[in-house]
């Protein structure tokens, strides 16, 4: 029971912090990339 508690309580903050990089990278991306010219670095 412990076990599982344990494991919950550090996936979610991982989780968490995943979404919040790849929010901030794609504000990131926004920000240098306003418009899809060449200069962009977009795939």
């Amino acid at each position: 029971m412990q076990g599982r508690i344990a494991i919950t309580h550090y996936s979610l903050p991982i989780t968490h912090y995943s979404l919040l990089i790849t929010h901030y990278s794609l504000l990131i991306t926004k920000h240098q990339c306003p418009m899809p010219n060449a200069q962009c670095p977009m795939p």
